[in-house]
């Protein structure tokens, strides 16, 4: 939880780079949208909408729903998009993209808290909940189309503890042993694999030599083997 609230401590402080504009989500401040190049900003809840908006709404929980921004994501191809965010159940944000023309159902959805564009059809998504740790994803907006892009590794860099006595090694195959950690040792988390759900994760001990642990996903707080890395969900 300490390291969830620092984590979400540095994106709020974050000073947007040259270029960049920032809103900080109504109700909810912590959550940010950065964006390059010309935009039409609401942050405002559907209620609170003037009554020509096509996502205006009165009745009913509105206050869950804000429409943050339209937006081109590429000036390439110059498709515009709504882009709403939710506050779903158990603290699941999220946000919807309406491509212009269709608002009936969202083009797509990203399950995230902060999201970041770059006007050229790239854009990060950053998130902590329903994952194992604070993860970046970079995205491809393009057409209508998202994709996610490769990276090498999700990256970490969470200073933690080890929760039982654990064997590092040379790869992800777990073969050969370059170290043993021991319960209560420091150790920093560096990365985790590139995959939907990665399990191997690389760290680095008190005496500085590197290797892979397996964690597997979904693994609840009381049984990580690595205090901060853990299913942050229901």
């Amino acid at each position: 939880m300490i390291k969830r609230i620092g984590f979400l401590i540095f994106l709020l402080f974050r000073i947007p780079l040259a270029g960049e504009e920032m809103i900080s989500l109504s109700p909810y401040p912590w959550m940010k949208v950065t964006y390059e190049g010309e935009a039409r900003v609401y942050n405002s809840r559907l209620d609170k909408l003037p009554r020509t908006d096509p996502f205006y709404h009165a009745q009913g929980d509105t206050g869950h729903f804000i429409k943050v921004l339209e937006y081109i994501p590429d000036s390439a191809d110059g498709d515009r998009y709504s882009i709403l965010f939710s506050m779903g159940e158990s603290g699941d944000s999220q946000y919807l993209f309406y491509r212009e023309g269709s608002f009936d159902e969202p083009h797509f959805i990203l399950h995230c808290d902060h999201l970041h564009f770059r006007g050229d059809g790239i854009l990060i998504a950053q998130a902590s909940t329903n994952r194992m740790f604070p993860q970046s994803q970079k995205y491809a907006l393009q057409k209508g189309r998202i994709r996610e892009l490769p990276q090498p590794f999700y990256a970490i860099g969470l200073e933690s503890v080890a929760m039982r006595d654990l064997e590092i090694y040379a790869g992800k195959r777990m073969e050969k042993v370059i170290d043993t950690v021991r319960e209560g040792e420091k150790v920093t988390i560096l990365a985790a694999e590139f995959k939907e759900n990665p399990e191997r994760y690389l760290i680095r001990n008190a005496r500085g030599l590197c290797g892979w642990i397996r964690i597997p996903h979904g693994v609840w707080v009381d049984e990580t083997p690595v205090r901060d890395i853990y299913y942050h969900g229901d």
